[in-house]
């Protein structure tokens, strides 16, 4: 059965304040800047005679007013966020090989990337995943810092990243994603697993994506990122906008047969990304997985439970999207992966947000909460989007910026030429006083006269 879930598409306008403002009216050019009133009123003031007095015109420095001249030189995705170590989504418990190259594509952080295992029944609660289920080596949030754990966590080309859409590249071979196999059937069961970074959902075989032809995928789990009660947690932002959780659903490429294989190669490894707002509605779809997270509340424990719709968990659009390579989001934060972010949210109840931030218990019995990597500096990467950028701003801010814009360039040449009219006159008025002087004393000019007067 298709479920379908409400959706949203991610408003990428960051908030825009909300105070009147009124475009100047024609005459607004005629009010003289304030540098230009400075100037005048410096000019009207008695000149002295001599011309070291207008140094200051030429640059004396010790005329001149400063500035620091200083921008923020850090954009907000090269900032550490204050989560601590780099660091998310729980990624397989292998570490990359020496020779791997930095600068290979990278995608998300998959909490086991090894392929699943298939049993006949549920697993008690003490199994152990393939990976190794001691993950006492690394937290989100503390010692040891993550680039002791493994090298590739200080990569220069890392997940997660902030989104800025109108810095996005649109590429028009980006076309809808292809899911095959994904409606699954309730038998066989899909074992759910507290791991204690995430919680995550063992998939079968037989769940094949297309990024676009030739390259080819096959899913092997999914997880989740969240935050708290009154703090958002998911791993990718937009325009610096955290939504409260982010699902990401792992893929191995099919020209590998193991992920020890895949890990730090270019397109090995592949993460489809969703982000989660808070909806009107319950999202019957992800009740299916919130409604069972109270019998695997400890670390470490897990259930089996029916299959379901994993596209129903994923946007219903899959072709609007933002694509980069990136790395794992958690150790060993291997480099390679392909990063697809959709740009339609899917939207869950409050509820179901609290049930999924409130119910699961970490290390050290600690609330499983804010399981999410700071984002990483682009470091010169691009992220391509599969639709055009839009400039989305009302019409009022646009048309008040024009008019402000318009109406200082011309306060400003009308500033400037006022000013050199005033120069010009008080130049003029300079020499008149200068002959006015010469002629009363007669000691400067007076030779000159009588010798032409003899001529």
């Amino acid at each position: 059965m298709l479920h379908v879930q409400p959706v949203h598409t991610v408003s990428w306008d960051t908030p825009v304040s909300h105070m009147a403002s009124l475009c100047p009216s024609p005459w607004l050019p005629l009010l003289i800047p304030a540098p230009t009133v400075q100037l005048l009123l410096f000019l009207l003031l008695p000149v002295p005679a001599h011309p070291q007095s207008l140094s200051w015109m030429q640059g004396d420095p010790s005329m001149e007013g400063g500035s620091s001249g200083e921008d923020d030189p850090l954009g907000k995705e090269d900032l550490p966020s204050e989560e601590g170590p780099p660091g998310g989504v729980d990624a397989p418990e292998v570490h990359s090989k020496p020779g791997e190259e930095e600068g290979s594509l990278k995608l998300e952080d998959l909490p086991t990337v090894e392929a699943p295992e298939h049993t006949q029944g549920p697993q008690n609660n003490g199994h152990r995943d393939q990976k190794g289920d001691d993950h006492s080596h690394w937290r989100y949030r503390g010692n040891p810092p993550w680039p002791q754990v493994s090298p590739d966590c200080a990569g220069r080309f890392q997940s997660p990243v902030d989104i800025r859409p109108e810095l996005t590249s649109f590429r028009h071979a980006l076309g809808p994603l292809q899911l095959l196999g994904f409606e699954l059937q309730p038998r066989p069961e899909l074992r759910l697993r507290n791991n204690g970074h995430t919680v995550q959902l063992t998939l079968t075989p037989g769940l094949e994506m297309a990024l676009s032809p030739g390259r080819e995928y096959r899913a092997l789990q999914l997880h989740l990122h969240w935050g708290s009660s009154d703090r958002p947690g998911s791993e990718h932002t937009v325009d610096g906008q955290r939504f409260p959780a982010e699902i990401h659903v792992v893929h191995l490429s099919t020209a590998f047969s193991k992920v020890e294989e895949a890990l730090g190669r270019p397109g090995g490894l592949a993460v489809l990304a969703a982000l989660l707002e808070e909806g009107p509605e319950e999202n019957s779809a992800y009740e299916q997985l919130l409604s069972r997270l109270e019998e695997i509340a400890e670390e470490g424990s897990e259930i089996w439970i029916p299959g379901l719709d994993v596209s129903a968990l994923l946007p219903s659009d899959l072709s609007r999207y933002f694509q980069y390579e990136g790395s794992l989001t958690t150790p060993p934060c291997s480099q390679g992966v392909i990063w697809t972010v959709f740009n339609q949210t899917v939207r869950l109840s409050a509820s179901q947000l609290h049930t999924l931030s409130g119910s699961l218990w970490g290390p050290g019995d600690s609330r499983l909460q804010l399981n999410f990597r700071a984002t990483q500096p682009l470091n010169g990467r691009m992220i391509e989007a599969s639709f055009p950028s839009e400039v989305h701003s009302s019409p009022e801010p646009v048309h008040t910026s024009s008019c402000l814009a318009t109406g200082d360039i011309l306060a400003l040449v009308f500033g400037l030429l006022f000013a050199a009219t005033s120069i010009a006159f008080l130049v003029q008025m300079r020499r008149q006083s200068r002959h006015r002087s010469g002629t009363k004393k007669g000691v400067s000019y007076s030779p000159a006269e009588m010798t032409e007067t003899g001529a």
